[in-house]
């Protein structure tokens, strides 16, 4: 399995090690210890096996000499334990499977976990072209409407098969996701549903925007206004009692992907997905039958997000910064991401 290089990169002070050495050791067993980790991490923003500097969007990937591919499946299914996802002689149950979004392509044994703003639109139109039901060898040339309505038919997802179907795919077929770091893609879900002038931003804003704002808008009858801020989304994200269900745009990558069930041969990253897509396709032989996106073609780019990030994310108190690093600690640790800087020094009150 190749992985980038930022999910793999050893970090750079003994400090930021420090997740790491209780991760792997006995010494993650009790609450305090817990906590501790938490808080040096929270401190850090550095988590496992990455700096800060390798989360720019001109870091290039390259071979890390002293991380194997199973010490990083290693490091998935520790962490995965002491989360307490996985129990010790727990058996795999392929039934958990039944309500993801795991796209299968059996001609050319491909399994891939969509996960919302973070190029599954993309990988949608290259499973689409691989179909050979659109005319096309140029995903980019398919809109994102006929994607998600016209082609929908021609898509294949796991749940459909019986159990033992799901397992022989799981151990046959080769298996990948895409993953974004959490505080930017929840950003890139809040401006392409609640502010954008799409279809799919007035269904959002009618079901999920209406009622956010009903319950966590200050005196909502005195200010009727129905454009969601940015901080009401937030207090709805991060509270523990929330009658609102969570929505695949903005759920955790773990509980979408089930990465402590699921050996995925590569994980990918948004940031390189022109890289990272290209040896997919090698690898599976398919570079000759599809055209590679170019980052230049998406629509919603990652440096365009990233741009966003102090604008909104100054609009939120420090405090509850933390409470969405702690929302999403396991995403974190188990994708292996860093907290971005401009984040890091708003939660540490600069």
């Amino acid at each position: 399995m190749r992985v980038p290089v930022r999910l793999l990169v050893s970090a750079v002070t003994v400090a930021a090690l420090v997740p790491v050495f209780l991760l792997f050791s006995g010494s993650w067993r009790s609450k305090p210890h817990r906590d501790s980790a938490f808080s040096n991490a929270l401190h850090m923003g550095s988590h496992v096996l990455t700096t800060p500097s390798e989360h720019s969007s001109t870091a290039k990937p390259h071979s890390h000499p002293r991380v194997s591919p199973e010490q990083w499946r290693n490091h998935i299914q520790t962490s995965c334990r002491k989360f307490g996802f996985i129990a010790e002689k727990d058996t795999f149950d392929p039934s958990i499977l039944k309500n993801s979004k795991i796209l299968v392509d059996d001609n050319n044994k491909l399994l891939y976990c969509q996960i919302p703003k973070v190029a599954s639109t993309t990988w949608r139109r290259i499973f689409i072209v691989l179909s050979g039901k659109a005319d096309t060898s140029d995903p980019m040339s398919l809109s994102a409407n006929d994607v998600h309505h016209k082609f929908d038919k021609h898509l294949t997802h796991l749940r459909k098969y019986q159990n033992d179907e799901i397992l022989y795919r799981l151990n046959n077929y080769f298996k990948f996701v895409f993953v974004r770091e959490p505080f930017e893609r929840i950003l890139s879900a809040f401006k392409n549903k609640f502010a954008a002038n799409t279809n799919s931003s007035i269904y959002f804003r009618k079901v999920f925007g209406e009622k956010i704002i009903d319950r966590y808008r200050q005196n909502p009858l005195a200010n009727p206004g129905r454009n969601l801020t940015f901080e009401e989304f937030i207090n709805y994200l991060t509270d523990p009692q929330k009658q609102i269900p969570m929505n695949e745009h903005w759920e955790k990558y773990y509980k979408l992907c089930h990465p402590c069930w699921i050996q995925y041969d590569f994980i990918g990253k948004l940031e390189t997905l022109e890289e990272d897509s290209q040896y997919i396709l090698e690898k599976n032989s398919l570079s000759e039958k599809v055209k590679v996106p170019s980052r230049l073609d998406s629509k919603y780019t990652y440096k365009k997000t990233n741009s966003y990030m102090h604008e909104y994310y100054s609009q939120i108190p420090k405090e509850t910064l933390q409470k969405i690093f702690k929302m999403y600690y396991a995403d974190f640790v188990i994708f292996n991401f860093t907290v971005p800087d401009s984040i890091k020094l708003m939660m540490d009150g600069h």
